[in-house]
Order: structure tokens, then C-alpha cells, then sequence
């Protein structure tokens, strides 16, 4: 009894004082989305696992659906994924590259009385990333989608 005391104790205090942070992050997007006549329903982002290449356009779980506030885009995402990969944005654009050429989003606006999905394509090239510090767990990177512009 003496001797698994003793093993429960040296492997308890291995794992806490050896052991990893766990890689959590999260996501927040910001952005402006700017139209002359057409009114803004509801605006489609993709999530962190379609970020990621888990999911597809099709998936349930690829994009998350909300609805702009004054046309704007501000809403944070915790990811279910970890890796140590993620403490820089560098290391984070750079793989979220290798998955996705571009970030598909959806925008539904009112055209003459009914309900009109348009479909966008953001290249990596005008998102800007930074990382932010805030009291929360993990790191958070603020994606911020410029203004865009519909028609």
C-alpha cells in the first residue's frame, strides 16, 4: 500500500510539474460590411474547424450564422481544437493558408421585398491578424475583414 502511495504521488507530481500548456485559442472577427440600398439580414462566417479543414461549405458545422450590429461584424469564437502551433499569428495565417486559399462568407440582404444570399471571397492578403491579450484562457487573434463591399 506504502509503495502505490508512493508511485500515485512521484507520477501525480511528474505529470503537473512536466506537462504542457494546452494550445487553446480563440478567434474574433471584426469588420464593416458597406451597401448602398441593400438592407443586411444575417452574415455567414466560417468557423475555426473550417478554418482548419475539418469542415465543408455544406457542413453544419463550417460556418456560423449572426446578425450584423449597425452592418458591422464583432463576435468571438473559442476553438475545440489545441495545438502549440497557435501563440503566434504568424504560425496561424500560415496555416490557415495551407487549408484555405480564401474565406468564403455569406451575407443575406433584402433585394425588392425578398431574402438574397451572396456569396464572397476574401483572400488572406487584405485580413488583417494580430494577436490581442485579454484575462481570458488561451490566446485570441482578432481577424479583422476590412470593409467590404456588396452591390
Amino acid at each position: 500500500m506504502k509503495r502505490i502511495f508512493i508511485l500515485l504521488i512521484l507520477s501525480l507530481s511528474i505529470q503537473y510539474t512536466s506537462g504542457q500548456a494546452c494550445g487553446i485559442y480563440r478567434i474574433k472577427y471584426v469588420g464593416n460590411i458597406k451597401s448602398e440600398s441593400l438592407k443586411i439580414e444575417k452574415i455567414k462566417l466560417p468557423t475555426i474547424e473550417f478554418l482548419h479543414g475539418l469542415e465543408n461549405e455544406s457542413s453544419e458545422k463550417g460556418f456560423i450564422e449572426i446578425e450584423p450590429i449597425a452592418n458591422g461584424i464583432n463576435i468571438e469564437l473559442g476553438s475545440p481544437l489545441t495545438s502549440q502551433l497557435f501563440g503566434k499569428t504568424e504560425n496561424l495565417l500560415k496555416f490557415y493558408k495551407t487549408k484555405r486559399e480564401n474565406i468564403p462568407i455569406f451575407i443575406t440582404v433584402i433585394e425588392n421585398g425578398k431574402n438574397k444570399e451572396i456569396r464572397l471571397e476574401l483572400t488572406w492578403n487584405n485580413i488583417q491578424i494580430k494577436k490581442n491579450e485579454d484575462e481570458k484562457f488561451g490566446n485570441i487573434f482578432e481577424l479583422n475583414l476590412n470593409e467590404i463591399k456588396i452591390k
